[in-house]
């Protein structure tokens, strides 16, 4: 399963668990996870193939599915038209179980207005300048850098930062960062605490647990699916990501073992 053939020993557990019987309850990150990272959002778009997998996967009885992304709860509803599939979008603040929506944390959409104006001012801040995308996410606000030239992005991202400093001191927000990239969520935005919230909310017991991503929001989440007796399975180039039990080079690796377990 990896660049080398082998299959990870801790997911290796997992499949021989459902293989007699078990049964398995998987979180799948989706950019860079069971999508290539794509040059803008709405370029990542789920193939025929990859539809088809999560249909098998969410009419498997010994399953359960649970697709847990930074986008919001309605992208992923557009992406993703899958019966059976629990959805967790904004980082588990917004889901979607049996077809109906929950708030998983409280108080989240009071925060509306705070994100509106952030939205505002980065766009004012951008300007004319070439290659950033300001993605509302509706619960959430993201900067977008990397298509920008390096000086403008030099230029940009530190002033978009320091915007935040503010609203930090008087909201109960939390910044997300990465590669030439910034955003700006509740706090309650936190993969570990929505993994927490769904074990919680959809109780199995005894149901083997894995986990897969590929940055740092999705290692967030590995210290609690490992409290819980899950597997933390870290997706992509990099192989030693915080807390990690197990690693997949790449989406392709990733849907070749989800597709080995209805290989039956």
């Amino acid at each position: 399963m990896t660049s080398s053939g082998a299959e990870p020993a801790a997911l290796a557990r997992v499949r021989r668990r459902l293989e007699a019987g078990g049964r398995g309850w998987l979180f799948l990150d989706y950019d860079g996870t069971l999508v290539p990272i794509a040059p803008a959002p709405d370029e990542a778009r789920p193939d025929a193939a990859l539809l088809a997998l999560l249909s098998g996967l969410g009419a498997d009885p010994r399953l359960r599915v649970a697709v847990l992304s930074g986008r919001s709860l309605a992208s992923l509803q557009t992406m993703l038209p899958v019966p059976g599939l629990v959805l967790a979008g904004t980082y588990g603040l917004e889901v979607q179980i049996a077809g109906i929506r929950e708030e998983a944390q409280a108080g989240a959409a009071a925060l509306r207005p705070v994100i509106a104006r952030v939205k505002q001012a980065w766009a004012g801040l951008i300007g004319e300048r070439a290659g950033f995308i300001v993605e509302d996410k509706g619960l959430a606000v993201a900067l977008h850098a990397r298509w920008a030239a390096p000086a403008d992005a030099g230029w940009v991202l530190p002033r978009a930062r320091a915007l935040l400093e503010p609203v930090e001191a008087a909201a109960p927000v939390r910044v997300l960062g990465g590669e030439r990239f910034l955003e700006l969520a509740p706090a309650m935005a936190h993969k570990g605490q929505a993994v927490e919230w769904l074990a919680r909310r959809l109780p199995w017991p005894r149901a083997e647990m894995a986990y897969f991503g590929d940055d740092d929001k999705d290692e967030e989440a590995f210290a609690v699916v490992r409290r819980l007796g899950g597997v933390p399975i870290a997706v992509g180039p990099r192989q030693h990501r915080v807390g990690a039990l197990g690693w997949l080079p790449s989406p392709d690796a990733v849907r070749r073992w989800l597709a080995s377990l209805l290989a039956r």
